[in-house]
């Protein structure tokens, strides 16, 4: 799909520049496919992040603090906040989304997570009939496994048309890592996006319901990651016995053990389909 065009001045070759739009890439470039221009400024003290509407109005996306800047790495984003505004018109401000944690704040349990921030942007777009509202609203469930050297493992679900049966996917893969030893550190979550932080040990685990299109490098249609990839299908299933058998005859002892240990390790990832994992 196109990109909106980056923004046409010279700060776009600044290092400061690039290295906030690096850092925020998760969250520009699904506006960018909205046909947002989105470019990164200051607001007082302030760094933020403006996305130029097609009715001339801009969305300014902050955070709900003192200054109202981002952070200088998304990973320490703990809440959004989006206003509209209009440069020409002063009367014109609403906030379109605020995540910050507020028992009264629709969105108040959602923090730093971007799945709920696009919804209420589309939302925005389609009440107001702009373009650039995507269609494909699917969710995936991702599971990241991090060592001490960094990620060992990543595996995605493909994506699920209805973010409900992912929501209800996801507390049983929750079940099933707290069922296995793990302990919940960190909870973030609205509706069906959720984020878990688990861990045992030295042992991390994150588990995570996004939208299909924040998935890095595939925008929905990855599928198993993990360092020995699993079969997801009965079709993969088959293959990979034939394999094993082959390597069987051979005396290939290698081939086989690799073969066993893509079928019947990893129970819980969760790029197999419900009800198919090996126990």
């Amino acid at each position: 799909m196109r990109l909106a065009p980056l923004p046409q001045h010279g700060r776009v070759n600044d290092p400061a520049w690039q290295a906030m739009h690096a850092t925020y890439e998760p969250l520009i470039t699904p506006l960018r496919r909205r046909q947002l221009t989105v470019d990164i400024d200051s607001c007082g003290p302030a760094t933020v992040l403006y996305a130029r509407l097609p009715d001339g109005t801009f969305l300014r996306i902050g955070t709900n603090t003192p200054n109202g800047g981002l952070p200088s790495h998304i990973d320490s984003v703990a809440s959004w906040l989006v206003v509209r505004e209009d440069a020409d018109n002063p009367t014109v401000r609403h906030v379109v989304y605020d995540s910050t944690a507020d028992d009264r704040n629709v969105y108040g349990t959602a923090g730093g997570l971007i799945a709920p921030l696009l919804l209420a942007i589309d939302a925005l777009l389609d009440a107001r009939r702009m373009p650039g509202t995507p269609s494909d609203h699917r969710a995936v469930i991702t599971l990241s496994t991090i060592h001490e050297t960094g990620p060992a493992a990543f595996a995605t679900t493909l994506p699920f048309t209805n973010a409900t049966i992912a929501a209800d996917r996801h507390t049983e893969l929750l079940d099933a890592l707290t069922s296995g030893g793990l302990t919940v550190v960190h909870e973030t979550g609205f509706g069906p996006w959720r984020k878990h932080v688990l861990a045992a040990g030295d042992r991390v685990q994150v588990l995570a319901t996004t939208l299909a299109e924040l998935v890095p490098g595939g925008r929905g249609d990855l599928t198993c990651f993990c360092v020995l990839a699993h079969p997801q299908t009965p079709e993969d299933d088959a293959r990979l016995l034939a394999e094993a058998e082959q390597a069987h005859r051979i005396g290939d002892a290698h081939g086989v053990l690799l073969a066993m240990q893509r079928l019947y390790t990893a129970a819980g990832c969760p790029a197999r389909p419900k009800g198919y994992a090996r126990v």
